[in-house]
């Protein structure tokens, strides 16, 4: 009798507990797999018999890397998949797929509070706060924005992009989807969201098309007094460019989760400019995140062994 397919889990992130790798292994050996786990290494593991490989966002599967890989699915634990060189994986016959909704609802959640706040320019009075002075002499000037009144471009209309707008319904707001992909949101080219929207919010993921999405120029073109949030991929977005634009008053606000470079060297800097809020990377994590990552790997794993498609398939 030929062994079970293998499944190698090849890193384990900082916010995975022994019980979540537990949770992820019971969910594998059900489906009759067998189930193993390698730290992230600049070098590929031993992947001979590897089915399967599972992947974090900080291990690099490069077409070496796939030249050594024998099985058919790389699954990542994350949303972004820029760490997979994923037309070399279609030009060996292998399935790339992602692991969204684990984070889906934290990222999501973290987009609208940042959205909420740069509109309400919470951010610069709570800048005011602590240089000791009282701040409410400058509210007419600050211009604060209800979002029922406001315009709010969704750029990327995929799992969490449509998360977004689900959230920012209730509140009455004008939603435009900027997005090639067909998608249930009012569309708009980009230069339309940008010439319309009083914040721009970025969900989409890097690709050569969005590397650089948000240069100077771009910035430059987005609505005067408009706000800028990304939490999706760090090349998105020049966050110097980004930073220099609310120093300036071009923009009423940014919150920048992820960097081109991380950490980002500048962040004491730009953080001390009133309206700009800056995270380390946090958005997509909240309590259970690994848990929550096991599950979604399992129900993974299961669409695979049966034969149906993998959800969240990533092509080239």
């Amino acid at each position: 009798m030929p062994p079970p397919p293998a499944v190698l889990r090849w890193g384990q992130s900082a916010y995975e507990t022994d019980a979540d790798m537990a949770l992820e292994r019971r969910a594998a050996e059900a489906l009759g797999l067998a189930w193993s786990v390698v730290p992230e290494s600049p070098e590929p593991p031993d992947l001979a018999g590897v089915g399967a490989l599972v992947v974090t966002s900080r291990v690099r599967v490069d077409a070496a890397a796939l030249d050594r890989f024998a099985g058919r699915l790389v699954l990542t634990t994350t949303s972004g998949w820029d760490h997979i060189d994923v037309a070399a994986a279609a030009a060996r016959g292998v399935t790339v797929a992602r692991c969204p909704l684990a984070r889906r609802d934290a990222v999501a959640e973290a987009a609208v509070a940042a959205l909420t706040l740069l509109l309400r320019r919470q951010p610069a009075l709570n800048a005011a706060a602590r240089q000791g002075r009282w701040a409410r002499g400058d509210l007419p000037a600050l211009d604060a924005l209800l979002m029922a009144d406001a315009t709010v471009a969704v750029v990327g209309v995929g799992v969490i992009g449509r998360r977004v707008a689900e959230l920012l319904a209730p509140t009455g707001v004008r939603v435009l989807g900027v997005d090639p992909a067909p998608h249930p949101l009012p569309a708009a080219t980009l230069d339309e969201a940008l010439a319309a929207a009083d914040a721009v919010t970025l969900h989409c993921a890097l690709t050569p098309e969005t590397r650089g999405l948000f240069t100077a120029e771009r910035i430059a073109a987005m609505r005067p007094g408009a706000v800028l949030v990304n939490t999706a991929r760090g090349k998105l977005v020049d966050p110097d460019a980004a930073v220099a634009a609310v120093r300036e008053g071009r923009l009423r606000g940014a919150y920048l989760d992820v960097f081109p470079q991380e950490p980002w060297p500048g962040l004491a800097e730009a953080a001390a400019v009133p309206g700009v809020w800056l995270a380390p990377h946090a958005a997509g994590f909240a309590r259970g995140l690994g848990t929550r990552v096991a599950t979604e790997v399992g129900a993974a794993l299961g669409a695979w062994v049966r034969g149906e498609p993998v959800p969240h398939r990533v092509s080239a």
